[in-house]
């Protein structure tokens, strides 16, 4: 019969190789995540991972052995959660994911009543080399310098700017030794009004999966493009062919890139040069009072 339990450091070496270890790395500075263990025969088949957000609770990662998927196992133990977080006062369950890639978390949302709405930014995943063969890799990127080599008084006028656009997306900016040996700026009369940032994994925001091979491979890049105080259409051109003269020297073919871009000009680009798609994410909310 199976059990779910809080994973602590009497219980945590039963359910370690569950764990991705990024997520561990992150409980040491986030506050809100929380290790739910899945036990089957007293044997360790799976684990939950969540955070907490005010009266909301977002599933970040699930997992499950692979013999006992489709057993309904997991079902069951997310029920018994559901029913834990509600009486300890949560309103409701966040889910984000992207339908296609993450079968556990549609089947989820479907057997849950989840109710799902579309999300503006698309998400992008593609190899480095990918990049290095798009229509902009020989373009001339004016106007960009590498952030690092940014005056300090210029650097810290671009973070400021950045840091807004971070919270109008709902992102949290990363930290600067993570931002700062790959990124670019994009600058209009001596002045920064855009960047391109590339951002270490150990900043990445993680998507929840039920498979632990899906999580990005060591290495991975993070990209995120923001445009900051410019109107001008060719910036992204700019700081994509600029980025593809730091790949050529710098990034292996293999790494593989992801970002979170509005929708509009920007994926458009990235699709037509790239010729990659663009996928949107969901974003499942259960009312924890209708369970």
């Amino acid at each position: 019969m199976a059990y779910i339990e809080e994973i602590i450091p009497d219980n945590l070496q039963a359910f370690d190789l569950l764990i991705p270890d990024i997520l561990k790395r992150e409980s040491l500075s986030r506050s809100g995540l929380h290790f739910y263990g899945i036990s089957e025969s007293d044997e360790a088949v799976g684990c939950i991972i969540t955070e907490d957000s005010a009266d909301a609770v977002q599933i970040r990662y699930l997992y499950i052995a692979p013999y006992l998927r489709g057993s309904g196992v997991m079902d069951q133990m997310l029920m018994l959660l559901f029913l834990e977080l509600r009486e300890k006062g949560f309103v409701k369950v966040v889910m984000d994911y992207i339908p296609g890639e993450y079968e556990m978390l549609t089947h989820m949302s479907s057997r849950f009543g989840f109710k799902e709405s579309r999300m503006d930014l698309a998400y992008f995943r593609f190899k480095a080399e990918e990049v290095k063969k798009c229509a902009v890799a020989s373009y001339d990127p004016k106007g960009i310098m590498r952030m690092k080599y940014l005056p300090e008084d210029k650097k810290e006028r671009l973070f400021k700017m950045i840091g807004k656009s971070f919270s109008f997306y709902d992102f949290n900016l990363p930290a600067r030794d993570d931002i700062l040996p790959y990124s670019m700026a994009y600058l209009e009369d001596n002045q920064p009004r855009g960047a391109l940032i590339v951002q270490s994994p150990g900043a990445s925001i993680i998507p929840a999966t039920e498979d632990i091979r899906s999580f990005l491979k060591p290495g991975s890049l993070d990209l995120t493009l923001f445009f900051v105080g410019t109107t001008t259409l060719k910036a992204p051109l700019y700081l994509l062919s600029g980025l593809c003269r730091i790949i050529q020297k710098e990034i292996d073919d293999n790494v593989i890139m992801t970002g979170y871009f509005p929708e509009g000009h920007v994926s458009r680009l990235l699709e037509g040069t790239l010729g990659v798609r663009g996928n949107h994410e969901v974003r499942a909310v259960l009312n924890l009072s209708t369970i």
